[in-house]
């Protein structure tokens, strides 16, 4: 969490290997993303709240096999694959469809079917629900939680600025602003202490300001 600019979405990019750090280094799965990038790039998949994230005039299966084309996916396996994520994500009735007919909702869900086809560790979601209205964003945070967060050992990273989805779906916060890390901590101990994630984050920011 933290305010626009912070570096939530650059965090994100450095861990996912897609931008390199500017000094230090970085550590996915016990591999270098400056010296290892391919590999490391391997075990993370990216749901980025991009409009462009789609080519519009291909339907979602399309879409999805040109992707899982660029992850080195092909024939049978990457068809069950695809049957198995439209399916997850409840895009069953629309996979014949062009994109650009999709709701925003419908976009997210597709972006969740990309960002998993190739089955990575380590899942990104740069704010899924920035763009939709209260509905669909409580439908995309329950398909996270009940069909893709459990029974899952993938590890989440989320960048959000709605405490309540950070409550619902993270067992963990970090705090940036400009760059720099304000704070880390378990949730859970958050609410041992009777304070809000609001409260904690508002807590943070203003640690170096008063």
């Amino acid at each position: 969490m933290g305010p626009n600019g912070a570096g939530k979405t650059t965090l994100l990019k450095l861990i996912g290997a897609l931008l390199l750090p500017s000094e230090g280094d970085i550590f996915v799965g016990g591999v270098n993303t400056v010296s290892h990038g391919l590999e490391a790039r391997k075990s993370v998949g990216f749901v980025l709240n991009e409009e462009r994230s789609f080519f519009w005039r291909l339907t979602a299966i399309q879409n999805l096999e040109f992707f899982g084309a660029l992850d080195n996916l092909w024939g049978a396996d990457l068809d069950d694959r695809i049957h198995e994520l439209i399916g997850l994500v409840g895009l069953g009735d629309v996979a014949d469809r062009p994109v650009s007919g999709f709701s925003s909702g419908m976009k997210q869900r597709l972006a969740l079917a990309r960002g998993l086809i190739a089955e990575p560790d380590i899942l990104i979601l740069d704010e899924p629900t920035r763009a939709l209205d209260p509905i669909a964003a409580e439908e995309l945070t329950e398909l996270i939680l009940d069909r893709i967060h459990q029974d899952s050992r993938k590890t989440l990273l989320i960048a959000t600025h709605r405490p309540e989805e950070a409550v619902r779906l993270c067992n963990k916060v970090l705090v940036i602003d400009n760059g720099r890390l304000k704070g880390f901590d378990r949730i859970a101990e958050l609410s041992e202490k009777g304070m809000s994630l609001l409260e904690y984050y508002r807590e943070r920011l203003q640690a170096d300001t008063e």
